[in-house]
């Protein structure tokens, strides 16, 4: 039987109509969560392959639903900070509260390094596809990275802060990458922006520990998810030797979004299978 340690909780995913997002929301409402989803596209996975495939019902809050927990969608941008708010508040009405909030809208906006390793389809549409180096980036490229990572993890946050001030609890959980981490990579806006949420995360948990809110992130490193692609001929990398599964990442939200993490606040937490050395 599983336990269900969040009953009567409330999450808010951003992000989770597709890819680690879903699996974040499918993590949660199976321990009991009632599920609020924030995506530009509720209908995002039905993009990959890989993820539609995954699906067990027409959308992620169906799923969500046949988990035996309420389940709502919401389609907004939130780069936009006053729709963000909108929606953080009608989500709080409408479910009554909100406990967790898990910030993982974003994502990389190039296709990747080695082209015979990208999916078709990979990039979202109006995807922008150069690279761009720490000496040489175009405006638009900057600004979009940074709008579709940074901004919108402000944004919820700024949003859901407010809502656990009242209640004086809640858990927000950021997230960030290992591309905030190791500077070796080619593509410098995304891991800027990576480790801007890193740092954003401990001054947040400085702030809201008074209140009873605790505030951490993930850094995720290559884990396999229909954007991204199979990655598994980079497992000798990996101290691990594998590639990571959406479920990896799931495990470590759950243990964020629960008690058993009530001690642990302003930390970032590196999934990646012992790459980073």
């Amino acid at each position: 039987m599983v336990d269900k340690k969040l009953a009567g909780k409330v999450a808010v995913i951003t992000g989770g109509a597709r890819g680690l997002g879903r699996a974040y929301a499918l993590r949660l409402a199976k321990i009991g969560a009632d599920t609020a989803i924030i995506d530009r596209n509720l209908k995002a996975a039905e993009v990959y392959e890989f993820e539609k495939a995954l699906l067990t019902a027409p959308s992620v809050m169906e799923e969500c639903e046949m988990l035996g927990v309420r389940a709502i969608g919401l389609e907004v941008d939130l780069t936009d900070r006053e729709k963000t708010a909108d929606v953080i508040d009608d989500i709080a009405r409408q479910l009554g509260r909100i406990d967790i909030a898990v910030c993982n809208a974003g994502g990389g906006t190039v296709t990747f390094a080695d082209e015979r390793q990208t999916p078709p389809g990979a990039n979202d549409p109006g995807d922008i596809v150069t690279t761009g180096t720490p000496s040489d980036c175009s405006e638009e490229m900057l600004q979009r990275v940074l709008d579709i990572n940074l901004k919108t993890c402000f944004n919820t946050c700024m949003a859901v802060a407010p809502v656990m001030k009242r209640q004086k609890s809640g858990k927000i959980i950021t997230v960030s990458s290992t591309a905030g981490v190791d500077a070796k990579g080619g593509y410098f806006p995304y891991g800027t922006a990576k480790a801007a949420i890193a740092h954003y995360t401990r001054a947040l948990a400085q702030e809201l520990g008074s209140h009873g809110i605790n505030v951490n992130g993930i850094a995720p490193g290559i884990i396999r998810t229909g954007r991204l692609g199979d990655r598994s001929h980079l497992a000798d990398t990996i101290a691990l030797r594998r590639e990571g599964t959406l479920e990896d990442c799931a495990g470590v939200v759950e243990f964020l979004a629960t008690d058993l993490s009530n001690y642990v606040t302003g930390r970032t937490i590196i999934i990646d299978g012992g790459m980073l050395r």
